[in-house]
């Protein structure tokens, strides 16, 4: 597996996907490592799920919601 990256711009009505290394950018993007030694757990290393995937983009959420705009 590889990077994927999510990007989009505000307004914008689709989110654009891409795999591997960043090419160009955006004004808002999310990466994701989907190499099978992302993730330390005590049987190794793994892949991240897709519901700690989720997970952290809520507390990546409420962080930007409970923070100062903008950050300094």
């Amino acid at each position: 597996m590889a990077t994927r990256r999510y990007k989009i711009s505000p307004g914008a009505l689709t989110v654009t996907e891409e795999a591997g290394d960043p090419v160009d950018s955006d004004v808002i993007e999310l990466t994701v490592e989907l190499a099978n030694t992302a993730v330390h757990d005590g049987a190794g290393t793994r892949t991240v799920s897709k519901l700690e995937v989720l997970e952290s983009l809520e507390r990546l959420k409420k962080h930007i919601i409970e923070s100062p705009w903008p950050p300094a």
